[in-house]
């Protein structure tokens, strides 16, 4: 007698058309029945279904979409993450960040579904840096807010979920996706000068390690709660600017360093929102990429 085949297990990834979430879904689509949703701009991923899901109106349609799909697991990986467009739009960006995780982390805990809710180093106030998960929160923006407490609701309305706070991400993509570097690529290529920050301080985080972490945490049903996922490097945008030159051979005379205060209009930032990934590490088992490493894998093509 044949071996009776386990049926796969079905990830649904909201907000699978931006920068991490397609990463995510082409990392699981092997191994996962994978879909994704967007909210107005479709794209193609092979072997991962698409459907519009758009949490900036009253009704998203998610409740019959997980009816339908009955998920395992819920990726919510939508999100507005314009720190400048939040604090002008502060409703859009509660309706987005808050009450759109009010309606997966419910929705997801009625079908049973396990929850895997991203977060940001935007949480904390930069006072402090390398920041662990027992340190206490003091978001200085609308959009750290909003996160911040898109996090308490996902912990609180869907046991057993996992909140992943996430680093400055970089990785193969474009600027119209929300990659960082992608933007510094684009421009350094047409020759046209950067203004970095020299005065915040993050860890960045090659988009691959989170897709590595998100696999962990799939694999183990007992992971649950708050995790930092970050690299081991913290730098402010400006090294992580020189680093990026020096890696895909772009001519550092074009980056300029600038404090935050010197950019006009800019909201204020958090000055060291690094964050400590020793947990992360522990209990998921996975080596992060330094800042040189991930770069060089980018370039390689590495992004998948």
């Amino acid at each position: 007698m044949g071996r009776v085949r386990t049926a796969m297990k079905r990830i649904l990834i909201t907000g699978a058309s931006g920068f991490l979430g397609s990463h995510l879904a082409l990392s699981l689509k092997n191994a996962y029945e994978v879909r994704g949703t967007f909210a107005r701009r479709p794209v193609d991923l092979p072997g991962c279904p698409m459907e519009r899901l758009d949490f900036t109106s009253g009704s998203s349609g998610l409740s019959a979409l997980i009816e339908r799909f009955r998920p395992d697991v819920v990726i919510h990986a939508a999100a507005l993450i314009d720190i400048d467009l939040c604090e002008r739009e502060p409703v859009a960006a509660r309706r987005i960040n808050e009450d759109a995780v009010r309606q997966v982390a419910s929705a997801a805990a009625a079908a049973r579904a396990r929850l895997v809710y991203f977060s940001t180093d935007m949480v904390f106030d930069g006072r402090k840096g390398m920041y662990a998960e027992d340190d206490e929160p003091s978001p200085l923006t609308v959009y750290g807010r909003t996160k911040l407490a898109g996090e308490r609701l996902a912990l609180g309305l869907c046991p057993g979920s996992v909140v992943a706070r996430l680093s400055l991400m970089y990785g193969t993509g474009s600027a119209e996706h929300g990659s960082f570097l992608g933007w510094m690529r684009a421009r350094l290529e047409k020759g046209e000068a950067l203004s970095l920050f020299t005065d915040q301080y993050r860890t960045p985080l090659y988009v691959r390690d989170v897709c590595r972490a998100v696999e962990r945490i799939l694999r183990a049903p007992g992971i649950r709660g708050l995790y930092h996922l970050a690299g081991p490097d913290r730098m402010n945008r400006f090294d992580f600017g020189r680093k990026t030159a020096e890696v895909f051979g772009f001519p550092e005379r074009l980056l300029r360093p600038v404090l935050m205060e010197e950019m006009p209009g800019l909201i204020p930032r958090p000055k060291d929102n690094s964050m400590d990934n020793r947990k992360a590490v522990r209990d998921l088992g996975i080596r992060f990429a330094g800042a040189v490493d991930g770069l060089r894998a980018v370039a390689r093509g590495g992004g998948q």
